[in-house]
């Protein structure tokens, strides 16, 4: 048994020595064969790059006038590496003290920050600080544009904020203040979401992998990091990848604690981005917001008759289009904003007050293209153009298009098939009869004096028609066919962001939405008194004011539809290799305008302009007030001179004052009407929200507009900056003038 230990227990004392004799031997290799090596490696220079920030493109008006630039900004910002060695020197050698420390110095930086305006969250500025696409040595931004207050406390307390420093940076300027706010758009700091999916636009196949999952950043790509700016809105986002620029570089050496050693190679310069040239004229562009407020304030003071809702006129927006290719020349939209509050920044609080107050009518919404309403009366046009090309026009109750009819001021719907004698109240309340604005009667109605007197009940028979007809005679979805040939229902294909299709109601439309939610589409049903709806464009007809013009721009250069453009060019930097990108007419379809109609569809919306009363049975044209009788609110209009065509329109809302609107184009004419035969040159579309008639309010704005153009008596533009620096001369020379009373006094 002695035998058994003694031999265990020199086996493992043979092991143990065994151990021993290896740690020892590597320790050797290690301390004395190696040293050199690790003394190398120790003491290696390590080659770190860092980035410079390119300038945004600029952004001009038709003419070359500057519209966006950029100016430079006093900004904050944290460096890491300073901030370390401060805390260190500061006693705070432990990583935990320092975090600690960085937490309480970012809760006091983002309230003062907040404070002075610049709403800011302590997670935004540990988000940045942590940001690993920014080396130690780079300033990593926090606020831009502080007050003068801020930059002196910061300054005061340099052992408050270690490594917290005010610099200058390049940021966006807009020289016209809020004018084509929304075209323009705005730029902010890159929220979380923004960032990931720009970091995935930017990233390509790792040519060292095999692996298609596997992805490198693209060197030719336009990188993205916590508070970069980028394109929120209008021209700024839709073509934030030609505006933005590429970064440049920095590379220089460190040492293996991180300490700068010498520069390295040349730098790579940053490449600005590209220049954005737009079809908008300034010059036209500020007339019409200003005519846009002008309309909205006096609506307002227009008397209410008893126990109607009041002309609340809260928001409203016009376009201007060249029809001959499609240019859109201006585009407003009112409430408006001013993009420069976004560079300056916006505290939560004011954000609320101006951009989510109910009462603020969401000025941020470009309703050119995101407002939708019913297209009203000024859809006459397209239910007549469908009529004639699907036959209806001599169907059964329908007259041709030539043939003159007394409206009664009602048309009574054929499907009922209830005797509604003498039950006016009854008939109405059923939906069975469809009556004209204000019950008004006419005589001598056909195609043409439908248009210039806005007969409803011309409409809603034609309406009736198409659903009732048998399907192999006239499809029943004839008006929808047409009208989606002339842009209602889609997009138009702008280039700005969150232009909304409209909607063209079909009977699959609405048994699909009654499906799908029942509680909020109770019909499912589509009857005639659906279909009479549409003719006149109300029910669940929506439009933007740019497919109005749009459409009316078809009416208008004889029958091409165009994919409106608002920028004309892409021009890059110098410093590119990129070719510049134009932008030609875009040409979407040919919509039929039959030979048959189209003068007199013509010939009747120059009525609406030109028609004064003729007799006690006739009404005059419903916008021949607004381009006639200046003492009824009106311009007198050169109309035989520049013959301008139209439509008035007035969009039912329930509870709500109706929507004013007319849409026209000019110079255009007739030998009908004596005048010259021009090839238009513009087409208007004006939206007033609870304005009251189209007659009354929208087409006395667009007289206005076209009187201006008509006599080009639209003013030059002036920018913030010729504004200060003519009253500084004015100023300067009220100053130099001689005192004349002090010289006769003497």
């Amino acid at each position: 048994m002695e035998d058994s230990v003694r031999l265990r227990m020199r086996v493992l004392g043979v092991v143990a020595v065994a151990l021993f004799v290896a740690l020892f031997g590597r320790l050797w290799y290690l301390q004395a064969l190696q040293n050199e090596t690790f003394e190398q490696v120790a003491t290696q220079q390590i080659t770190r790059s860092i980035r410079t920030q390119a300038e945004r493109g600029q952004i001009f008006d038709r003419n070359g006038r500057v519209l966006v630039q950029n100016r430079l900004s006093t900004i904050v910002t944290i460096h890491r590496d300073e901030n370390k060695q401060a805390l260190i020197n500061l006693g705070y050698t432990n990583l935990d003290e320092r975090k600690e420390f960085r937490s309480e110095m970012f809760a006091t930086l983002a309230r003062e920050l907040s404070g002075s305006g610049q709403l800011t969250k302590v997670s935004n500025l540990q988000r940045a600080f942590d940001d690993p696409s920014y080396t130690d040595f780079e300033e990593i931004p926090i606020a831009r544009d502080v007050d003068e207050e801020l930059l002196i406390f910061i300054g005061e307390r340099p052992d408050v904020f270690p490594g917290v420093r005010v610099t200058q940076d390049v940021v966006r300027s807009y020289p016209f203040g809020q004018a084509a706010a929304h075209i323009l758009g705005y730029v902010g700091s890159i929220n979380q979401s923004e960032l990931e999916s720009k970091e995935a636009l930017y990233k390509i196949d790792d040519p060292d992998s095999d692996d298609p999952a596997d992805k490198i950043d693209d060197p030719d790509g336009k990188q993205y990091r916590s508070n970069d700016e980028i394109g929120k809105a209008g021209i700024e986002r839709f073509f934030e990848d030609d505006l933005r620029g590429i970064p440049g570089t920095r590379t220089f050496l460190v040492d293996n604690v991180g300490n700068f050693v010498a520069p390295v190679g040349e730098d790579v310069p940053p490449r600005p981005g590209s220049d954005v040239h737009l079809t908008i004229d300034i010059d036209l562009q500020v007339r019409l917001e200003f005519e846009l407020k002008r309309a909205l304030d006096r609506a307002r003071d227009v008397p209410v008759e008893q126990d109607e809702p009041p002309f609340n006129a809260p928001a409203g927006s016009a376009v201007i289009m060249d029809p001959r290719n499609g240019d859109i020349l201006a585009m407003a939209s009112y409430p408006t904003y001013d993009p420069a509050d976004f560079i300056e920044g916006l505290s939560q609080d004011e954000y609320d007050r101006r951009f989510n107050d109910p009462f603020e009518h969401q000025p941020l919404v470009n309703r050119a293209i995101e407002g939708t309403y019913p297209a009203a009366s000024t859809f006459k046009p397209f239910t007549a153009i469908a009529a004639e090309n699907f036959d209806v026009f001599g169907w059964d109750f329908v007259e041709e298009w030539n043939v003159y009819t007394s409206d009664p001021g009602y048309w009574d719907l054929q499907s009922c098939k209830i005797d509604f004698t003498g039950d006016v109240a009854g008939a109405l309340a059923s939906g069975c009869r469809k009556r004209n604005a204000g019950n008004q009667t006419m005589e001598g109605v056909d195609l043409q004096h439908s248009l210039t007197f806005s007969s409803d009940t011309y409409y809603y028979k034609i309406g009736e028609a198409f659903w009732v007809a048998p399907d192999d005679q006239i499809n029943p979805n004839g008006i929808q066919i047409t009208a989606r040939d002339f842009g209602y229902g889609t997009t138009s294909g702008v280039q700005l962001p969150n232009e909304r299709p409209g909607i063209m109601p079909t009977a699959e439309l609405m048994r699909e939405r009654h499906e799908a939610n029942p509680d909020a589409f109770p019909r499912g049903q589509w009857t005639s008194g659906d279909n009479t709806n549409i003719s006149i464009g109300q029910g669940d007809v929506l439009v933007t004011p740019l497919q109005l013009a749009n459409s009316y721009a078809v009416l208008a250069n004889g029958g091409t539809l165009y994919s409106p453009n608002i920028v004309t060019l892409i021009e890059p930097n110098e410093q590119s290799d990129d070719e510049p990108v134009e932008f030609a007419p875009r040409v979407v379809r040919e919509p039929d305008i039959p030979d048959a109609i189209e003068q007199v569809i013509l010939d009747g919306l120059l009525g609406v302009n030109f028609m004064e009363k003729p007799n006690i049975s006739q009404p005059s044209g419903t916008g021949f007030p607004a381009f006639n009788e200046p003492d009824e609110g009106g311009v007198d209009f050169p109309l035989f001179e520049w013959p301008v065509a139209g439509k008035t329109g007035t969009a039912e809302k329930v509870g709500k004052a109706d929507n004013s609107m007319y849409v026209g184009f000019g110079p255009s004419g007739s030998a009908y009407w004596s005048t010259p035969e021009n090839e238009p040159e513009y087409v208007i579309s004006v939206v007033l929200e609870e304005a009251g008639f189209g007659s009354k309010v929208a087409a006395p704005m667009v007289a206005r507009m076209f009187k201006a153009i008509a006599e080009d008596d639209i003013d030059r533009a002036i920018s913030q900056e010729e504004a200060d620096d003519f009253y500084a001369l004015t100023q300067s020379l009220e100053l130099e003038a001689p005192d004349s009373t002090a010289a006769v006094d003497q």
